[in-house]
């Protein structure tokens, strides 16, 4: 018969996006904090066996992910250059991280230049998205980071994001990973 913690683990491995431990509670009809207690003991399995890849908490959800120090390898394995952004997009990106949620005039505000190309590129990148308007006049919309920014950034959630003092740091190798 197959454990819980098999179950968990087999849904966390055939899932594309974090998985959430409700979600796994929900759909296995458990407790969340046995399911919670299982995915601890999933993560400390996967840490301790000398493997390429473990269970992490990303976005508030449980995801196998590949261990950091084989990424320069699998993307020369995939043959794909991860895509950049701009200095702008990185910008604007870093803005609405730390500020969210904000609106394009509040960006436009702080960096002193129109924003509009950078919030349009990362909408398509789907990094931030449209979480509603303003109770202003004119209604302008709001914009904050997705889930997919806490994937792409390795962030469990957003209050993981450096200090401003801290983000020069890792603006080089921001800048290299997207």
């Amino acid at each position: 018969m197959e454990s819980l913690k098999n179950k968990i683990e087999a849904i966390i491995f055939i899932s594309d996006t974090p998985v959430k431990s409700k979600e796994i509670a929900d759909f296995l009809g458990e407790n969340e904090v046995l399911i919670r207690e299982s995915i601890n003991e999933l993560i400390a399995a996967w840490n301790e066996m000398d493997s390429s890849i473990n269970i992490e908490e990303i976005a508030g959800g449980f995801q196998f992910r590949t261990k950091d120090t084989f990424k320069d390898l699998l993307t020369e394995y995939i043959n794909k250059k991860p895509y950049r952004l701009s200095r702008a997009g990185l910008e604007v990106l870093g803005i609405i991280a730390k500020k969210q949620p904000v609106t394009k005039i509040e960006i436009d505000k702080i960096r002193g230049v129109d924003s509009v190309g950078a919030i349009n590129v990362l909408i398509e990148r789907e990094l931030i998205k449209v979480v509603g308007e303003k109770e202003v006049p004119g209604r302008p919309y709001l914009y904050s980071t997705t889930e997919l920014f806490l994937e792409v950034f390795s962030l469990n959630s957003i209050k993981d994001l450096p200090d401003i003092e801290e983000f020069g740091e890792y603006e080089k190798e921001a800048e290299s990973e997207i």
